[in-house]
């Protein structure tokens, strides 16, 4: 009987690759398999040993000899440091998949998540071998969860139909925010033929390909992302709002948007139930047009973000019993721009004219920013700068995490997956905070990572054991409050 025809309930539970099932009278027996060349020249399989049989819908039964052999070929050294290290400064993270997923089920999102942090993206083809190279097996040893491409798939098909843990974890993180909570949009390349979210987008000329709109919720005060949602390729911001206001429960909230999201019917939404926004006001718009011909600079303050200082000047007008646009200028960048320009002018650089440095210096360092917020005009421009948080987590899932090319065709799945993507920069954001305490400039993500990776766990009789650490290593670990176990049961 070819194994084309095996029930699903049967081939869920081939235990490894390499191997194939066979209906033998009324019982379904596991073949080891070898790739052998034919004399043709063509490739073809030879089988091998029986390794067990599989019962429908309970599971793979192991032979004698399966065992003996496995035992004899199993992992005695395993990938320790990084996974421990991540698994441990993240474990907040764990904790709040555990009240909204059964414990097996948060383990495996999390080792899933984990396995990405550490690796960059990876096929769910190789999770499995990844999976089983680190300690994370001996980590969950009492748990039922597998890691293999059709536990993933089934995994991330739930996560992406069955949405009520979903949505009570990330409503969750949601309640738990500062409340300040930025949203922006980021286009993926989709590589897949017939993807049910990929199409052609705004940024097709730049990808090469159909793309998928990830939306991210983050919180600009903490900086941890706090919820995500895959769009179709040629849906743009503006029309993702509508479906956000229904996915979850906002009260109280300021959302700090983009231009991109500005229309009346958005505005009305980011107001409702308590709720305020801020947001840049596109050029094109009448409002626009209208607050820059009549500003005057009235008031200023000092603004100050790391080593950067800089006087602001503004003015604010009201356009509604709720509703105010304030016109800020920073000086400094103002003068540095103005510089800049008149410096081309200098070196002949094509587009750079005495009419456009006219017609352009007064709008250097501008930002013209609508708000329903009560906030101060201090407030309100220092919250809206901070809305850059959100474009260093999209750098990190483009340029570290290298989420730049989703094999992913089933809508489900790829929901399912931006759900791990979220869970992923969560753990992204708990790993730069660890690292932040080190107050040491010249110590970067990757280099820690680097660091714990150098450790192993060796297996001796029936403990693992420890192994290649350095004591300046174990120093800075420490610092982050992270010790590593000197043995683990096996």
């Amino acid at each position: 009987m070819s194994e084309c025809r095996i029930p699903e309930n049967v081939k869920c539970y081939r235990p490894e690759p390499c191997t194939e099932i066979k209906l033998i009278s009324g019982h379904y027996y596991v073949y080891r398999y070898s790739a052998v060349q034919l004399a043709s020249g063509r490739w073809g399989k030879k089988s091998g040993p029986c390794i067990g049989s599989i019962i429908p819908g309970i599971g793979f039964k192991p032979n004698k000899n399966y065992l003996e052999s496995d035992a004899s070929d199993s992992i005695t050294v395993l990938e320790y440091g990084q996974y421990a290290f991540i698994e441990d400064v993240a474990k907040s993270v764990k904790h709040d998949l555990e009240q909204c997923f059964p414990l097996d089920k948060a383990a495996q999102i999390f080792s899933y998540a984990v396995i990405l942090y550490a690796n960059g993206f990876v096929h769910v083809d190789q999770v499995q071998r990844i999976y089983e190279q680190t300690w994370l097996p001996v980590e969950y040893k009492d748990y039922t969860f597998k890691m293999g491409r059709s536990a993933l798939d089934t995994l991330l098909d739930d996560l992406g139909r069955k949405t009520t843990r979903v949505k009570a974890y990330e409503q969750q993180c949601v309640d738990s925010s500062m409340k300040k909570i930025a949203i922006d949009g980021h286009a993926i390349r989709s590589c897949s033929d017939d993807n049910d979210l990929g199409e052609g987008g705004y940024k097709f000329k730049k990808l090469g390909e159909d793309q998928v709109n990830l939306l991210m919720g983050y919180d600009i005060n903490t900086d941890k992302p706090l919820f995500a949602r895959m769009y179709r390729g040629s849906c743009n911001d503006k029309a993702t709002i509508p479906d956000l206001a229904e996915y979850l429960d906002y009260s109280g909230i300021q959302f700090i948007v983009d231009r991109g999201f500005y229309s009346k019917k958005n505005l009305e939404l980011l107001s409702s139930n308590g709720n305020s926004y801020i947001i840049p006001v596109p050029t094109n718009t009448n409002v626009f047009k209208n607050v820059m011909t009549g500003r005057k600079y009235t008031s200023s303050f000092y603004y100050s973000s790391g080593k950067k200082h800089s006087r602001i000047e503004f003015w604010m007008k009201k356009i509604s019993d709720t509703e105010k646009i304030y016109v800020y200028r920073d000086i400094d960048e103002n003068e540095k721009c103005r510089y800049n320009y008149q410096h081309c002018m200098e070196l002949g650089k094509s587009g750079y004219t005495p009419e456009g440095y006219e017609k352009a210096k007064d709008h250097f360092g501008v930002y013209v920013l609508q708000t329903s917020s009560k906030k101060k005009a201090e407030t309100i421009f220092n919250d809206y700068k901070k809305r850059w948080g959100i474009e260093t987590v999209y750098q990190y899932l483009k340029n570290e995490a290298d989420f730049n090319d989703l094999m992913i065709q089933d809508y489900y799945k790829e929901q399912g997956f931006s759900f791990i993507m979220l869970i992923t920069g969560q753990i992204h954001q708990q790993v730069m905070n660890a690292v932040k305490m080190l107050d040491d400039n010249t110590m970067s993500v990757s280099d820690v990572l680097l660091m714990a990776k150098f450790m192993k766990m060796e297996l001796h009789g029936t403990t693992w054991n420890l192994k290649n650490t350095r004591k300046r290593d174990l120093q800075i670990l420490e610092k982050m409050n992270f010790k590593p176990k000197q043995l683990i049961p096996a």
